[in-house]
């Protein structure tokens, strides 16, 4: 029988599909109930607005769609008294209505011929109204103590030792009805349900994500040491944090040329900046690293004074972060707990998810799809720079005005990351939601890199594929290519590597490796610093790999070929005569570089020199071998 409703037009809805209903038979009854049962979310039905057990289906998931609008739109990262003790209310009725529809669907007489008639459509339809009810008691859990988890006062604490024992708790009262929700999922058949191409994809992957739930609560333990560690609950974090310039191509992914300390305590993030490591680290008669050489085994590292901007030096990510926690704490006198490391593509990627971010001072509006040229304009382009000397009132020399110029060049992407983190700080739950969806595609893409000094966390991002780790197996066989723009510039951005590996196995389970490795230099834009590309390529491999010959790499300045001040002219074009150089005609030219160490050459143009095998065989990555060396490329100008 037909529950009565306030709302006239439903009641009479429901009272005319009554009297249509009495004239079918039981059978046929059931039937129409099943088929027009149609699951959204986790239990979402439709059918006819008369039927009860859609009615119960229909009012718990509107229970579920107020809470959403309650945290959605401009105050929804709120987490006030009103609207927690809103949510809460609308959490109970969810639950409320999800155990009586599971109740239903388990013991109406109504549904005893559906095993018979559609075993696996009810099979389904019960296992989502359980899960639906377990959830919903899970949400009103969660809700009751919100209160305690996030104080109000600025001032308190975000995380002590009562907030993750008030959490373990909230997680000891969902493990075992989430082990239940995972039992009840392999109970669900979404190809038998009603249901669209979209809505059955939506479907599997919210019952796939119940496992993996599933599994990693079952190391809350392990994930609540690191989580406790990482916050600061115990005794303050200092993580350093440093962007990555894609236009100038370092081992990690890009130069390293802002940093910033990222201070966690309690859980409570203290006002973060960025600054920039040119003016510390270089032009500085009291800097710390002059004279500072790279440990071994990176003694192939061809610049003087090394110091944090050129830490990273190793593509394997933990590995140079190591060395930049070395570093710094010789240079600032600081320990820290941790390295971040970011791409432009991750603040991309944000501003995608948050929207426009904007600078008032410069009357900019960054988005997705015009970050990264703005950010260079400023940092790269004299225009750009010469707007910051005078937004920001840099103080210039008539002597040096150089100095003005490396004061201003990154100041407008200072006020870009500390807009971005306030738009971040007043975002919604949903799009810190999607925001931290996010992170791990990131991680995985080394858009975003992270080490930290714990090894729980540690082992914990590398379960996940998100430690940035070289691939060291001796189970497999592989290569890996690293290169570093060592040209003080940012032409990376217009040179092309393409990659061809072709690959003849032998009747011994050997493989034989023709490597063709092809840089296409083509400045179609404005270059800061010098012209030609300098570019440090290391070739990693198994370490029982034998080297049968090479070309292609720089045989040093011992070993002039033409060009620069006292030797031939270059040929017209094809400069070794192999075509492994081809230049625009008269363009072959090596041109000046910054001072490398042991170059007779600084301050003048340099030769081109000869060419030949791989000069560095000694690996700075232990577990692979290593052949490595210098490749030049003169800039084509079109």
């Amino acid at each position: 029988m037909l529950k009565e409703r306030n709302n006239t037009r439903i009641q009479q809805a429901a009272w005319r599909a009554r009297s249509r209903f009495r004239q079918l038979s039981r059978p046929v009854r059931i039937t129409l109930i099943v088929l027009l049962l149609f699951p959204l979310s986790l239990t979402l039905l439709s059918g006819l607005d008369a039927l009860v057990i859609y009615g119960q289906a229909r009012s718990g998931m509107q229970h579920l769609y107020t809470i959403q609008a309650l945290f959605s739109g401009p105050q929804g990262h709120t987490l006030d008294d009103n609207r927690l003790r809103a949510a809460q209310q609308e959490m109970a009725g969810a639950h409320k209505d999800f155990y009586r529809l599971q109740r239903k669907l388990d013991s109406d007489p109504l549904m005893s011929l559906g095993p018979v008639l559609f075993p696996q459509q009810l099979q389904s339809l019960r296992a989502l109204s359980r899960i639906g009810s377990d959830a919903t008691a899970i949400g009103q859990q969660v809700f009751s103590t919100l209160h305690e988890l996030f104080p109000n006062q600025q001032q308190q604490p975000l995380v002590t030792r009562q907030t993750l024992e008030i959490v373990r708790q909230n997680l000891d009262y969902a493990l075992p009805r989430i082990t239940r929700m995972r039992s009840e999922a392999r109970q669900v058949i979404p190809a038998s349900l009603p249901l669209n191409d979209g809505q059955r994809q939506q479907l599997t992957a919210l019952l796939q994500a119940m496992a993996q739930i599933h599994n990693e609560l079952l190391e809350k333990d392990t994930l609540f040491n690191a989580v406790s560690w990482l916050l600061g609950v115990n005794e303050p974090r200092t993580l350093l944090v440093q962007t990555m310039d894609r236009a100038e191509l370092r081992p990690t992914g890009g130069f390293t040329g802002q940093f910033g300390e990222l201070s966690i305590d309690r859980g409570r993030v203290a006002p973060f900046a960025l600054k920039d490591i040119g003016p510390i680290e270089e032009h500085n008669p009291t800097s710390r690293v002059l004279g500072m050489r790279p440990p071994e085994p990176f003694s192939w590292w061809p610049i003087a004074n090394w110091g944090l901007r050129d830490a990273n030096l190793s593509a394997d990510f933990p590995t140079s972060a190591r060395l930049a926690i070395k570093v710094y704490q010789h240079e600032f006198d600081k320990n820290l707990d941790g390295v971040i490391l970011c791409s432009p593509l991750l603040i991309t990627h944000a501003l995608e998810i948050l929207g426009p971010v904007t600078i008032p001072l410069y009357h900019e509006t960054i988005t997705a799809q015009n970050m990264e040229e703005r950010l260079h304009y400023y940092q790269l382009d004299n225009r750009g720079i010469l707007k910051e000397i005078i937004i920001e009132k840099v103080r210039q020399t008539p002597t040096d005005p150089l100095i003005a110029s490396n004061q201003a060049r990154k100041l407008f992407t200072r006020r870009l990351s500390n807009a971005l983190l306030d738009r971040v700080r007043h975002s919604s739950p949903a799009e810190l939601l999607h925001l931290t969806g996010g992170l791990l595609h990131d991680l995985q893409t080394r858009n975003l890199q992270i080490y930290v000094n714990n090894p729980q966390l540690q082992r914990l991002l590398a379960s996940y594929g998100a430690a940035s780790e070289i691939d060291r197996s001796s189970e497999h066989d592989g290569l890996f290519v690293v290169q570093a723009n060592l040209s003080t510039n940012k032409a990376s951005q217009y040179v092309h590597t393409h990659i061809q590996d072709t690959v003849t196995l032998d009747d011994r389970g050997g493989a034989t490796h023709l490597l063709k490795l092809r840089l296409i230099y083509t400045q179609n834009g404005p270059v800061y610093g010098f012209d030609t590309y300098r570019d440090y390529v290391r070739i990693y491999v198994p370490p029982a790999s034998t080297l049968l010959g090479g070309n292609g790499f720089d045989a040093g300045y011992a070993h002039p070929l033409c060009g620069g001040a006292g030797y031939p002219r270059c040929p017209h074009t094809n400069i070794y005569g192999d075509g492994a150089l081809m230049c625009p005609p008269d363009m072959a030219q090596s041109g000046y570089a910054t001072w490398i160490l042991g170059d007779p050459y600084y301050g003048e143009p340099h030769p081109m020199d000869h060419i030949g095998p791989p000069t560095n065989t000694q690996s700075d990555e232990p577990g692979r071998a290593m052949f490595a060396g210098w490749v030049i490329i003169p800039k084509i100008v079109l």
